[in-house]
């Protein structure tokens, strides 16, 4: 049974007198008590009725403000139950890095742990063996898990690897906490040194839907990723369906040259910059 956050015990108060809207007020005052945690997850939110008699407020405020707490990731709405407070997202590094789940989750202080579907050797298909840069047929290690933080199915992953460079890695448990890129890089000396990925849009179908504990037609983020070992060479391309509820993603952009270099060749006319 979720909380229910008492209106009378918010102490919220909103500034007439400020330039600030109304609606923007009371949104950053639920984000800040949000975010510090003072609002914990699945907390249920007071109705929009009450926060217009206790502020004093239109329901067009409220509606402004939920809506966008709601499209921040912030708070979700349940049709007939209600708006609750969402679970933080897990952010996940997309091109900063190439640590995998299990050493991120492990920073974060994170219980990972992983479900084994499918584990066997396979000859590979013809997209999968253009992309590890094989002949279609040769042998590959095909596995497929749903991985959990905290008790909570969070991923279903499905990997390929040459079978050549991982002899007997299916006949290992790769279920729990263990780690496939630590494997790779402690027991075969094969570490993942650079990733090419791509994120998409797409919706839970029956399946994804099932393992993942969502509904079906529920949002994914969709990441795909070949991953390369020493000499550019492929060593795992997975396919990851993130539930897009509990999922973000984040990337560091930065210009090498430095923006100083960079400015040098900007030439500055009468209708702004030129590069």
């Amino acid at each position: 049974m979720s909380i229910r956050i008492d209106i009378d015990d918010v102490g919220l108060v909103l500034n007439r007198l400020s330039p600030i809207p109304l609606y923007y007020q009371l949104k950053q005052s639920l984000s800040v008590r949000i975010l510090s945690g003072e609002f914990v997850p699945g907390a249920q939110l007071p109705e929009e009725f009450e926060w217009c008699q206790r502020l004093g407020v239109s329901r067009g405020v409220v509606r402004q403000a939920m809506t966008e707490l709601s499209y921040e990731g912030l708070i979700y709405r349940q049709r007939g139950r209600g708006t609750f407070v969402a679970t933080p997202k897990t952010a996940e590094g997309l091109i900063s890095g190439v640590r995998g789940l299990a050493a991120d989750a492990a920073l974060r202080g994170q219980r990972i742990d992983s479900n084994v579907l499918l584990l066997r050797e396979v000859p590979a298909t013809e997209p999968v063996a253009h992309t590890l840069s094989l002949a279609p047929g040769e042998p590959v290690i095909e596995l497929e898990r749903v991985r959990e933080l905290d008790g909570e199915p969070h991923v279903l992953v499905m990997t390929y690897l040459p079978a050549a460079l991982v002899p007997e890695l299916d006949q290992r448990d790769l279920s729990g906490s263990a780690s496939l890129y630590q494997i790779l890089h402690e027991e075969y000396r094969l570490p993942i040194i650079s990733s090419h990925r791509r994120v998409e849009a797409a919706a839970a179908g029956a399946r994804e839907a099932r393992l993942l504990a969502i509904e079906r037609g529920d949002p994914l983020l969709v990441l795909r990723s070949v991953g390369y070992t020493v000499g550019r060479r492929p060593l795992d391309y997975f396919v990851a369906y993130h539930r897009g509820d509990r999922s973000a993603f984040e990337v560091e952009l930065s210009n090498p040259a430095g923006a100083t270099n960079w400015l040098e060749h900007v030439a500055i006319t009468q209708d702004g910059p030129r590069l």
